[in-house]
């Protein structure tokens, strides 16, 4: 092929400099702008070809549509007609909703096979395939096969109350003598191995068996002060009122012994309660305990608000995500990364505000 030489009016090479530096443009229209600015300074072919990786032909191309019509023509793909569309829109929007319909008995959910067979049996779809129902829900966003979990309770006047409350204790400047302190409780399964661990080794990952034998379960006290960066852990064989009671007079001798008021926060477990401390230490015992724990309670269906579900989600993603065979080795384990996690003393930081959860949930308010 002939090589013809091209130069470019200064207004040409305005707006061919416009065009590299700004918007939005696919890889082929940023190739023939290249393209074009080394055919316009005289590079040869053979070092375009080498820097942008493109063919000969892509750039005698270039270069012919430049000579023929001009720059606009030589940059822009040239529209093309495509297939003409096989299903209407109307069709589109059948399979939609029967995508968005309950699946059809003795099925758990919707696949692209049953809604194949489904829309078959329907005026104007019975020759559609697989490929085609796939392609309209892409189209739409649609994924019947999945579904996401959603809980939030009733948004009544006590629910805002308890939320508000709760938002303000947290936007509130930190005070050791009265910190802020995030409970909850997590049930753990013990669980054994019937056979050894194979371990990693270079090229291989390490592998262990499918089966397990159960053991039992124990319980996880965690209790973590999200603007101090200190955390709390107790493992327990049961979360009965006495090993609840135990957990937080335990805080209360142990770390925050010289707190002034400990702002506790919960949820509303039939344990968390001042009743439970009157019950198992007598009325006299529990006075002066109680005399420096504050209550907040999340509203019902509400746990996001508990900043103590955050540590135990870190807890078990980091540690406890595991087989893990004994209460003792919970105990140990959970006791290093506790260690662990205080020592770098990790915090939360709480974004969300009331003027955030009027924004996200006011359409949900019940009056």
């Amino acid at each position: 092929m002939r090589r013809i030489a091209i130069q470019l009016s200064e207004e040409e090479r305005k707006t061919l400099n416009c065009f590299r530096q700004k918007g939005v443009h696919n890889a082929r229209e940023n190739n023939r702008a290249h393209i074009l600015a080394a055919l316009d300074q005289q590079v040869p072919d053979q070092q375009i070809r080498e820097v942008l990786g493109v063919s000969s032909m892509v750039i005698w191309r270039t270069r012919a549509a430049y000579q023929q019509k001009g720059l606009d023509f030589a940059l822009r793909d040239e529209p093309r007609c495509g297939a003409p569309r096989k299903y209407a829109t109307a069709a589109a929007a059948e399979v939609s909703a029967l995508a968005c319909s309950p699946a059809p008995a003795g099925a758990k959910r919707w696949t692209l096979k049953l809604l194949v067979e489904a829309a078959q049996k329907r005026p104007g779809l019975a020759g559609v395939t697989q490929e085609s129902i796939r392609q309209m829900l892409k189209k739409n966003v649609l994924k019947p096969w999945r579904k996401s979990m959603w809980c939030v309770g009733k948004i009544t006047a006590e629910y805002r109350e308890r939320m508000y409350a709760l938002l303000k204790l947290y936007e509130q400047p930190y005070n050791p003598e009265e910190p802020v302190v995030c409970m909850d409780e997590k049930s753990k399964q013990l669980l054994n191995q019937t056979r050894a661990q194979l371990p990693a080794r270079p090229g291989r990952t390490a592998k262990e068996d499918c089966e397990y034998k159960r053991g039992g379960t124990c319980n996880i006290f965690v209790a973590v002060e999200p603007q101090g960066g200190h955390r709390e852990i107790a493992v327990t064989a049961r979360r009965t009122k006495v090993d609840f009671v135990a957990f937080i007079v335990g805080l209360l001798m142990g770390v925050y012994a010289k707190v002034k008021t400990l702002h506790l926060v919960m949820d509303n477990l039939n344990t968390h309660f001042a009743s439970s401390f009157v019950q198992v230490l007598g009325a006299v015992a529990a006075a002066p305990i109680l005399e420096r724990i504050q209550f907040h309670y999340t509203p019902k269906h509400a746990s996001w608000l508990n900043m103590a579900e955050l540590e135990i989600g870190i807890m078990d993603k980091q540690c406890t995500g595991r087989r893990m065979p004994t209460q003792e080795f919970i105990a140990q384990e959970v006791l290093a990364w506790q260690q662990r996690r205080n020592s770098e003393k990790h915090k939360i930081k709480w974004k969300f505000t009331c003027q955030d959860a009027d924004r996200k949930l006011g359409h949900h308010y019940i009056t």
